[in-house]
């Protein structure tokens, strides 16, 4: 709507360039009172953490919908890694999600790569506990290559069964070559 004649829109009362409260019309939201932004995002902080990172719960939520939920996200996170690490889900069978959600409980998630980087998280957990299983290096290896960013890079790693050396370059003008070579 414009006021009469003017030809602008009205943005609230006159000179305030607030744009008018739909419950009160005026700029400030309804019950008068600024909103507490720095407030506001500490709050939805805390509650990203209770839900994803194993926070505690923040006042004024229900704890067990807050904690079923936070499992509930879990189970999604750990579907979404078997996704993209279809080897290593299978390598593990029935095991992937309990051991992907034990591993999960102890870190947040990566702050960007998804779950192809959450994947790598947990490979890179389970080849320091040397329970990696062997065919999934070759994913391992491949989700380095593809998290990386670097412009030139080289990696091998042995896989099995059947035993090989897999081995990836990467370079400008190359592009990325990989190269598996059986070892008996």
């Amino acid at each position: 709507m414009t006021p009469e004649g003017s030809g602008e829109p009205h943005d609230g009362p006159a000179g305030s360039g607030t744009a008018p409260s739909p419950a009160t019309g005026s700029g400030e939201p309804q019950g008068g009172a600024p909103v507490d932004r720095a407030r506001l995002a500490a709050e939805q902080a805390a509650l990203v953490r209770a839900l994803v990172a194993g926070g505690p719960v923040p006042g004024g939520f229900d704890p067990e919908r807050v904690r079923a939920t936070s499992a509930a996200l879990a189970r999604k996170r750990a579907r979404a890694v078997a996704r993209a690490w279809p080897g290593l889900a299978a390598e593990l069978g029935g095991d992937f999600t309990e051991r992907f959600l034990a591993d999960a409980a102890r870190r947040p998630p990566p702050a960007r790569g998804g779950a192809l980087a959450d994947g790598l998280a947990f490979a890179d957990a389970l080849a320091r506990e040397g329970r990696l299983p062997g065919s999934a290096r070759v994913e391992r290896l491949a989700a380095r290559a593809h998290l990386s960013t670097r412009p030139v890079r080289l990696a091998a790693t042995l896989a099995g069964p059947p035993r090989r050396l897999v081995v990836t370059v990467r370079a400008p003008g190359l592009g990325e070559r990989w190269l598996s070579l059986p070892l008996g």
